[in-house]
């Protein structure tokens, strides 16, 4: 028989004390190795056991005790309201800001499209300032110019900057025809090669992103199913977690009775400039850096031209004093404004 201080294991054999501080140590060593490399994540108590082999209920036992000092130090939060339990790792390194050696401006000198034909702008040129690190959100109606003014961004900076352009409908020679409808700019080296790359992504964005270029993704699809809505804000996140002296401007889909793009507001948290796209229609939902005037709220009509490829025809709009916006009026269609819009 064993003494009061012996434990019985899965075998039916005693086990000591002793025994069992051994057992504990070794499994507190695999759980804290398995946390290193599973940092900023969500995992319950079956991920973890599966994951280091744990093949009976004295080891999925050890690895509750080591949880549970984790927890207990604060490394881990349990959140015991779901079924079950979850941990979640609480990463405590710092990244310090390094602001004293920093340049007193890191504004880019970038260009933005523009009425190439009839020299139209919108407002928020020379007024946003974007810096290294920074997201650019473009959400809009299917169909109604994103595709445009992200091509008329990237050909007007890629002599500046390296630039890159990720696509989930990219086609060589679609591409190609939408490219040579923009004569304004040449978008080839001398040697024939692009002045930019060009290259097809679904998923996984975050591991294409170039840290130092201007990076356009074209565009940002969620499913809602293995990519729910909400989790666009944790994505724009690591989206714009590698990015140095680059920036990121990415495209999303926007309903038409709808004031933001998908995941709503959180999609509009980490951008840096917000635009939203309606038929022949641009607003600044948000410009969060700015000099010279105030471009937050401002609403810009346009026109496109060159099978979409050329803005024009760019001016200042607001909502129609008769109708408030509606288009409609008593027997019919407002007689003083087009959709609801009157030119400023």
């Amino acid at each position: 028989e064993g003494d009061a201080g012996d434990l019985m294991d899965a075998g039916g054999q005693f086990a000591t004390k002793g025994d069992e501080r051994g057992r504990d140590a070794t499994w507190g060593k695999k759980v804290l190795r398995w946390l290193s490399f599973h940092k900023n994540e969500r995992f319950d108590l079956d991920t973890i056991s599966r994951h280091l082999d744990a093949r009976n209920a004295e080891e999925r036992h050890a690895i509750v005790k080591a949880l549970f000092k984790q927890v207990a130090t604060g490394n881990l939060e349990k959140i015991e309201n779901v079924r079950p339990p979850i941990y979640i790792y609480i990463n405590k390194e710092l990244d310090y800001v390094k602001w004293v050696d920093a340049p007193d401006d890191a504004v880019l000198d970038l260009k933005w499209p523009y009425g190439v034909e009839d020299d139209t702008h919108f407002g928020f040129e020379g007024a946003v300032q974007i810096s290294p690190g920074d997201v650019i959100v473009v959400a809009g109606l299917s169909n109604v110019g994103k595709t445009a003014f992200a091509l008329n961004f990237l050909l007007a900076n890629m002599d500046n900057f390296p630039c890159t352009l990720m696509g989930n409908e990219i086609t060589p020679s679609k591409f190609k025809y939408r490219v040579n409808q923009m004569g304004w700019a040449n978008p080839l080296k001398e040697d024939g090669t692009p002045k930019f790359e060009v290259f097809h992504r679904h998923d996984d964005w975050k591991y294409a992103i170039r840290p130092e270029n201007i990076n356009i993704i074209d565009w940002l699809n969620l499913d809602g199913t293995s990519h729910p809505f909400f989790e666009i804000g944790a994505i724009i996140e690591g989206l714009q977690r590698p990015l140095t002296t680059g920036i990121l401007m990415i495209l999303i889909q926007k309903d038409a009775n709808k004031e933001l793009g998908m995941g709503s507001g959180f999609s509009e948290h980490l951008a840096s400039l917000y635009l939203t796209m309606d038929f022949e229609r641009l607003t600044v939902r948000k410009a969060k850096a700015w000099t010279g005037h105030n471009p937050n709220h401002e609403v810009y009509g346009f026109k496109l031209y060159n099978a979409g490829t050329l803005f024009g025809n760019i001016r200042k709009i607001k909502k129609c004093p008769k109708c408030y916006g509606t288009g409609k009026a008593k027997g019919g269609e407002c007689d003083n404004c087009v959709g609801g819009w009157v030119d400023v």
